[in-house]
C-alpha cells in the first residue's frame, strides 16, 4: 500500500491560560474584602493607581451580618513560617504549596508533578511538605483523609494499635466494619467502639478548623427591595470599585523624562488599564448572576425562605453562555441584602430533588431526622422516605440514598453503636 504524507489544516478552540486572564478568574473569586485587599496592594506597588470605591450608603447597621473577626486562613499558616529558620527559596516554595491546597487543607498532586511545576528537586518539594505538615491544625499537608488521620494519631501519641488501624485497616474503620475490624485486630467491639471515639475527635478536614477571614462585619454587595409588588436590585459601590490613572501624581513629575521612566510609565499605565478592564468584566458577570438570581427565586424574595426553588449553577451557566467554574467564582463569598436578613449568593444553588422543594431543604431534613435518631436503632434509609412522605415529601429511597452520601452520612448499619451494657 502506498503511503503518503499530506498536510491539513483543523480548527480548533483552545482556551489559552494566560497571566491577563488568570487575573480576571482570581478578581472575580475574590470576596469584596479581598478584592478591597488586593487593590491596596497594587496601589503600593503602582504609584499611579487610584482606587475610586462609593460606600454602601444605604445599608444601615441592621443590614449588615456581624461575625467574629480574625485572620485568613493563609495568614494563620504564613505566620507560622516564622518558627523555622528556611532558606528564601524553601520559604517561597512552601507558600507556593500552601497556595494549592484544597479546601480541606491537602495537597492535590504527587512530588513527580509538583516537581514539573515548581521546577525543583523533588528532594526539596519533601522538605517544604514535611514543614507544613508541622503547621497546626496537624493534618494540613496531608494528601488524604486517611493521611490526615495518621498525622494527627500521630502527633498525639496515640497508641500503636490506634495508629495501626488507621494505616491498616482504614476502610474497615470508616465503612465500620467493625465485626471484621475487631476479629483482624483480635480485639472486642467495645475497643473498637473506644478507639473510633477517640479518632472522632480528629478533623478529616482540618482547613475547616481555620475559618476563612471576613471583616468584622459583612457588607452584603446588593439589596433586593421589594416595591409595590416588583423587585428592584440596588449594587453597592462599595463592592464594584474602578481604578484609574492618578493625574495629580503626574503632574508632580518633571517634564523632562528619561526614556527608562517613560517606558516605566507605559508599563504601569498598561497595569492600570488591565485591571480595570478586568474590574469591568468582574461587575458585570456578578450583576448578570445576581440579576438570574432574582429573576428565578421571586418568590422567595417577595414570600420567605420557605419558597426557595431548585437552582443549579449548571443552569445559570448556560443560560448566560458562562462556564459553570466561573458561576462558582463568581458568587464565592458575595452576598444580597433581602427582608429576611443578609444571605450569600452560594445558599440559592442546589440540585432539584422534587418539583416545588430543594434538595437543600430535603439534605437539612434528613440531616436533622438522624442527628436524632436512637444511635442503637439507627434510621433506616426507607424510613427517612417515610417520615419525609407524613411532610408531603414524596421521593424514593434511591434519592435518600444518594442525599444522604452527599452528606457524608454512612448507611445505618453502619452508624449502629455498640456500648458496653451495665451488668
Amino acid at each position: 500500500m502506498e503511503q503518503r504524507l499530506s498536510q491539513r489544516q483543523f480548527q480548533t478552540q483552545k482556551l489559552a491560560m494566560t497571566q491577563s486572564l488568570r487575573q480576571s478568574l482570581e478578581i472575580l473569586n475574590f470576596s469584596t474584602h479581598e478584592l478591597n485587599s488586593f487593590l491596596k496592594e497594587k496601589q503600593q506597588e503602582n504609584p499611579w493607581l487610584k482606587i475610586r470605591s462609593k460606600g454602601p450608603l444605604l445599608i444601615t447597621p441592621e443590614m449588615v451580618l456581624q461575625i467574629p473577626d480574625h485572620t485568613s486562613y493563609k495568614d494563620i499558616l504564613y505566620s507560622q513560617l516564622l518558627d523555622f529558620q528556611l532558606t528564601e527559596e524553601l520559604t517561597q516554595l512552601v507558600k507556593w504549596l500552601l497556595d494549592d491546597i484544597n479546601e480541606d487543607g491537602f495537597l492535590m498532586d504527587s512530588l513527580e508533578e509538583y516537581g514539573k511545576w515548581t521546577n525543583k528537586p523533588e528532594s526539596l518539594i519533601k522538605e517544604a511538605i514535611d514543614v507544613i505538615q508541622q503547621f497546626e491544625p496537624i493534618g494540613i499537608g496531608a494528601f488524604s483523609k486517611q493521611h490526615a488521620l495518621i498525622l494527627q494519631a500521630t502527633y498525639h501519641e496515640m497508641s500503636e494499635q490506634t495508629i495501626d488501624i488507621v494505616i491498616n485497616h482504614f476502610d474497615l474503620l470508616i465503612n465500620r466494619k467493625w465485626k471484621e475490624l475487631a476479629k483482624k485486630m483480635h480485639i472486642s467491639l467495645e475497643e473498637i467502639q473506644q478507639i473510633a471515639d477517640i479518632l472522632s475527635d480528629f478533623s478529616t478536614s482540618p482547613l475547616q478548623l481555620i475559618t476563612e477571614h471576613k471583616a468584622s462585619y459583612i457588607q452584603p454587595d446588593a439589596c433586593v427591595l421589594v416595591e409595590e409588588k416588583e423587585l428592584n436590585i440596588i449594587y453597592y459601590g462599595h463592592a464594584f470599585p474602578k481604578v484609574h490613572i492618578d493625574k495629580a501624581y503626574m503632574k508632580t513629575l518633571p517634564s523632562q523624562i528619561d526614556a527608562d521612566v517613560m517606558t516605566y510609565m507605559k508599563q504601569k499605565s498598561k497595569e492600570i488599564s488591565n485591571i480595570d478592564g478586568q474590574l469591568q468584566w468582574r461587575k458585570s458577570t456578578l450583576q448578570r448572576i445576581i440579576q438570574e438570581i432574582v429573576h428565578r427565586q421571586q418568590k422567595y424574595f417577595m414570600h420567605g425562605t420557605q419558597f426557595l426553588v431548585p437552582m443549579t449553577m449548571t443552569d445559570v451557566a448556560e443560560l448566560l453562555e458562562l462556564h459553570e467554574s466561573t458561576v462558582s467564582r463568581a458568587v464565592r463569598e458575595k452576598y444580597l441584602q433581602t427582608k429576611t436578613g443578609v444571605v450569600s449568593l452560594k445558599s440559592f444553588f442546589s440540585q432539584p430533588s422534587t418539583e416545588d422543594v430543594s434538595a437543600t431543604h430535603v439534605k437539612a431534613r434528613i440531616q436533622s431526622f438522624i442527628d436524632h435518631e436512637e444511635k442503637e436503632k439507627p434510621l433506616s434509609d426507607q424510613k427517612i422516605v417515610d417520615m419525609l412522605t407524613k411532610e408531603r415529601i414524596h421521593l424514593s429511597r434511591r434519592v435518600i440514598t444518594k442525599y444522604r452520601k452527599q452528606l457524608l452520612i454512612v448507611s445505618s448499619s453502619k452508624r449502629k453503636r455498640f456500648e458496653r451494657k451495665d451488668s
